[in-house]
C-alpha cells in the first residue's frame, strides 16, 4: 500500500506546487517588449535644430543628438524630407545657463565647477493631422562642467575643453527627452 498517495499533506503540497508552477509560466504568456501605447505615426522628419540661446556650437551636436537617438529607438521611421514623413519634429534651443556650483577653497571668486543648463522648445507637426501634435513645450537639460584637476595640485583644465565635453553630455540628455516627449503617450 502506497503511503504517500494517501496521505493529505502530500497530496495537498504537490496540489499546490502544480498551483505555483501554472502561475509562474502563465504570468508570463502575454509579455511584450516596448511600450503598449500606439504612436500616431510611422515615419518622421527631423528639421535641424535652430539655435536662440547663448549656447556655444550647440545646433550641429543636438541635431546630430536627436537622429542618433530616433535611429536606436526604431519605433518609428527617419525620412529625408518633410513631404515624406507622417510627423515633423521642430527643436528650438531657447535658453542656454550656466552658474558657479563649487568654489575654490582658496580663491572664493574663481568656481571649480559650473552648474549647466540647455532648455528646448519642441514642437510635432503631424502632416496626415494637418495640426500640431503638440506645439513649443518646454524640455531642459542639466550636467556639470568640471574645471578643476582633481589629480595634480593647481592645474585648472581649461573652460572652452570643459565646455565642449558639457555639450556633448546635454545635447546627449537632451535628445533623450525630446524622443521620450515624442514617443510617448501625450
Amino acid at each position: 500500500m502506497n503511503t504517500t498517495s494517501q496521505n493529505p499533506f502530500v497530496r495537498a503540497l504537490i496540489g499546490l506546487t502544480a498551483i505555483v508552477v501554472l502561475g509562474l509560466f502563465s504570468g508570463c504568456a502575454n509579455y511584450k517588449l516596448g511600450s503598449s501605447a500606439e504612436i500616431p505615426f510611422k515615419s518622421i522628419y527631423i528639421k535641424p535644430t535652430t539655435n536662440h540661446s547663448y549656447a556655444p556650437q550647440a545646433q550641429p551636436i543636438v541635431s546630430a543628438q536627436i537622429r542618433e537617438t530616433f535611429i536606436h529607438d526604431a519605433r518609428v521611421k527617419l525620412v529625408a524630407s518633410e513631404e515624406e514623413a507622417d510627423a515633423v519634429l521642430y527643436v528650438d534651443l531657447t535658453k542656454y545657463d550656466r552658474t558657479a556650483g563649487a568654489r575654490n577653497s582658496n580663491d572664493t571668486v574663481r568656481a571649480n565647477t559650473f552648474d549647466v543648463r540647455l532648455v528646448a522648445e519642441v514642437s510635432l507637426y503631424s502632416n496626415t493631422r494637418g495640426d500640431y501634435l503638440f506645439k513649443e513645450r518646454q524640455i531642459q537639460a542639466d550636467t556639470n562642467a568640471y574645471i578643476g584637476n582633481p589629480y595634480t595640485e593647481g592645474e585648472i583644465i581649461s573652460y572652452l575643453q570643459s565646455e565642449r565635453q558639457t555639450m556633448t553630455q546635454l545635447a546627449r540628455e537632451m535628445a533623450r527627452k525630446v524622443t521620450d516627449e515624442v514617443l510617448s503617450p501625450w
